[in-house]
């Protein structure tokens, strides 16, 4: 089976992680060949290059959609399936003639302005092309398969969790009981995220510090935010960071704010390193979770998230036993391996379809 996937590739976050760490994990699959087209350089492109996954680098910038269109088709057209990771990857599928299936990372982020009537238009373009023209559609949690099959009707909406490679292959764990009294947020600065709960949460706790790896629009608003909430010298915003494990492995929490989620990349490292995890209410979060490896709250009052980080980082009972079930949860769904397994089944589904 040669299966090739488009992926934007512009951000080094969600999808192209997902999809950087699926790729990984089907390549050690048996009769299967599996390459990617990138449609900008970057992270992921370098990445794909040096472990030979990269069939070609088409940049969608400088030209057409048409120009576009003619490079990628001319790279799949041999492909027995194509998978595709976004809106303009759905519409370049099915243009391919070749079967195709859709990976659904999440649901669309809310745009102003004229943005955000260019992201309806995109958006609506992408449900009909979903719904008339994919083989199956995979939603990386439950809550993104219902809100897909509302979309599109739930005959073709598959659910397939994302996984990781273990980074424990290179690593050893830090016991929970040695971590500095720190937690972080891994996360893209933007209103979604939902750092400033973090950021007032913390202020509240004057022996906590918190640190934000990431970056974005939001970055000199929060450094504000915490300078006025007279936090600024505990909260750390480090910028971005292609590989945050050594920071992840070393926090007593991993805190997820976000207003909304399908299935983080973050939390999965988290597990991985047996980091504990705080979240709001999120749906593909608990999931994740399975009432193992954090907490959940069930609103967002930043008094509230005060007290449940107070009480995680002291609590060395519960630190010690959420980091190994973390660990373990991690171990039993997803690894890239296990990734890798349920998309198989989801190609041949698709593939007999």
């Amino acid at each position: 089976m040669k299966v090739v996937h488009i992926v934007s590739g512009d951000l080094w976050a969600g999808a192209a992680v997902a999809a950087h760490h699926l790729l990984l994990g089907l390549r050690a699959c048996a009769g299967v060949e599996v390459s990617a087209v990138v449609l900008n350089p970057g992270i992921l492109a370098q990445r794909l290059e040096h472990t030979g996954l990269l069939a070609a680098l088409e940049p969608e910038h400088g030209r057409s959609f048409v120009a576009l269109a003619r490079a990628v088709l001319g790279v799949v057209e041999k492909a027995d399936l194509v998978h595709a990771h976004g809106y303009k990857e759905d519409m370049l599928a099915a243009l391919s003639g070749r079967p195709w299936v859709a990976t659904q990372h999440g649901r669309p982020e809310p745009h102003h302005g004229a943005a955000r009537v260019r992201a309806a238009l995109y958006d609506g373009l992408d449900r009909i092309i979903q719904r008339r023209r994919a083989r199956r559609v995979v939603a990386v949690s439950r809550e993104v398969e219902r809100w897909v099959a509302g979309r599109i009707g739930a005959a073709r909406v598959v659910h397939a969790w994302n996984g990781i490679v273990d980074p424990l292959a290179d690593c050893t764990i830090v016991p929970w009981q040695s971590r500095p009294r720190r937690v972080g947020v891994l996360a893209r600065l933007h209103p979604v995220k939902g750092i400033d709960l973090a950021i007032r949460a913390i202020a509240a706790l004057p022996d906590v510090e918190l640190e934000i790896v990431g970056d974005g629009p939001e970055r000199a608003s929060l450094v504000a935010l915490s300078r006025a909430l007279g936090a600024g010298d505990r909260v750390h915003f480090t910028g971005f960071d292609p590989d945050p494990g050594a920071r992840l492995a070393r926090w007593r929490l991993l805190l997820v704010p976000s207003l909304h989620e399908g299935n983080p990349i973050g939390v999965l490292e988290a597990l991985a390193f047996g980091t504990p995890v705080l979240a709001g209410p999120l749906p593909g979060v608990a999931e994740i979770l399975g009432g193992r490896g954090g907490r959940q709250l069930p609103d967002r009052v930043p008094a509230r998230w005060a007290a449940a980080i107070r009480n995680a980082v002291d609590d060395y009972a519960f630190g010690c036993e959420a980091s190994a079930a973390g660990r373990a949860r991690f171990r039993e769904a997803f690894t890239a391996s296990a990734a890798a397994d349920r998309m198989l089944g989801v190609y041949r589904a698709a593939l007999a379809a």
